[in-house]
């Protein structure tokens, strides 16, 4: 705990002397129609992984399918789209450095009738319709469950050194540097080519505290003289992304932000996935928004919206990092959440749970908007269908995010 903070002072000390190089004016979402940028967010999430509602369309049927997903989404008030676009180190785009995915055609490498290029054309449609496109990307993972038949180009068959299997996932290890740069190079293909308003990073971080995962890069790095301890370790390895990511977004492009989404649980974020939020949201030069998955209702025995969102904001120590709120209507989908404690009932018995966490950001200082997860739970992927078992939840939201301004 003190080497956190150790290392978090010695950080503003080293943003304040090289500021001229590091601190930005504040950013805001910004498009590329020459429009006013937004203050406000109102984001959704759009899944690609798991979903594979794509892999039987044609190109023409596609771009229906995205034009009908868009304008539902701007309909319920959402302004900014955060679509993932590298679910397995693949790729939604075209691509000459990462294969095409197979979530979107059905097998990893083959390319989609016609070059068409989904991210394009939504990007294309998005800014028609002054909506915001968040290139979300998952860093680390290559494949889910240990069954994804990659493609002959895939890095893993040029650098399998790369990698570490955990938990039947395969994925890059974070402390390698190799990794790191080639995820970098990733982004900066993505940032050179496309009109994308942010890159948008999610909580896949380490999986595991267990020694064994990273032992060749962790003895690698004790042998070229490093000390640190392996849980810092872990967390520099993680922080070097990230400041390498910020610096890359920054520089490409006017408008540019880069955001990451951490899980709700600070503790675990920290202490477990490596994440040194704290950092990040500190000083200037890690990101520009944080985006935490509070996706707890307001009776959680342990980890309450309202305190999870108190506890981020906490954190920004720095103009230059905005506070965007994650919530999920996916336990209202449910209606369960079996870890809440004495909450484990809320959103059973009440359908009202995310218009009140909504209406409880007002309170938060930092607060730029909300993020919802996700357009599954509004309306069906492949038939447009409103989903009913959120239907009454959403009926009571949709409303009061249509209105609520945090100015």
């Amino acid at each position: 705990m003190y080497i956190k903070y150790f290392r978090f002072l010695v950080a503003i000390l080293f943003c304040a002397i090289t500021s001229c190089s590091m601190v930005r004016e504040k950013p805001r979402p910004a498009t590329s129609t020459g429009k006013e940028a937004k203050r406000e967010f109102r984001g959704a999430w759009i899944q690609t992984a798991f979903q594979g509602e794509y892999k039987d369309m044609t190109p023409a049927r596609m771009k229906k399918d995205f034009i009908r997903k868009l304008n539902y989404l701007q309909a319920c008030g959402i302004n900014a789209i955060i679509f993932q676009v590298r679910p397995e180190a693949d790729a939604f785009y075209k691509s000459d450095i990462e294969p095409w995915s197979r979530f979107f055609t059905g097998e990893q490498g083959v390319a989609p009738a016609g070059e068409f290029d989904p991210m394009a054309f939504l990007i294309q449609e998005c800014h028609k319709r002054n909506m915001e496109f968040h290139a979300w990307l998952n860093p680390y993972r290559a494949s889910t469950a240990g069954n994804t038949r990659f493609a002959d180009s895939h890095i893993y068959h040029k650098h399998p050194e790369w990698f570490v299997t955990y938990n039947k996932q395969i994925l890059f290890d974070p402390g390698l540097p190799e990794s790191r740069q080639f995820i970098c190079r990733v982004v900066r293909d993505i940032v050179g080519r496309y009109d994308v308003d942010a890159i948008h990073m999610d909580d896949y971080f380490y999986p595991t505290t267990d020694p064994s995962f990273d032992a060749d890069a962790y003895a690698s790095y004790q042998a070229s003289g490093g000390a640190l301890e392996l849980a810092e370790f872990r967390r520099k390895a993680l922080d070097d992304l990230v400041y390498q990511l910020h610096e890359m977004t920054g520089k490409s492009r006017v408008g540019r932000i880069f955001g990451i989404s951490p899980g709700g649980n600070v503790d675990r974020v920290f202490h477990t996935q490596y994440a040194d939020v704290y950092l990040w949201c500190g000083v200037d030069g890690y990101i520009d928004y944080i985006c935490p998955q509070v996706y707890f209702g307001l009776e959680h025995g342990s980890y309450d919206f309202v305190k999870v969102c108190r506890t981020y904001q906490d954190m920004i120590q720095t103009d230059s990092v905005d506070l965007i709120i994650g919530m999920t209507f996916g336990k209202a989908f449910s209606g369960e959440d079996p870890w809440a404690g004495s909450g484990k009932d809320e959103w059973k018995s009440r359908k009202d749970v995310l218009v009140r966490c909504l209406k409880a950001t007002l309170d938060l200082e930092d607060c730029q908007g909300v993020a919802v997860f996700c357009y599954q739970y509004f309306f069906d992927p492949l038939t447009g269908q409103s989903i009913a078992e959120t239907a009454e939840e959403r009926d009571h939201f949709v409303p009061a995010f249509q209105e609520i301004t945090w100015d």
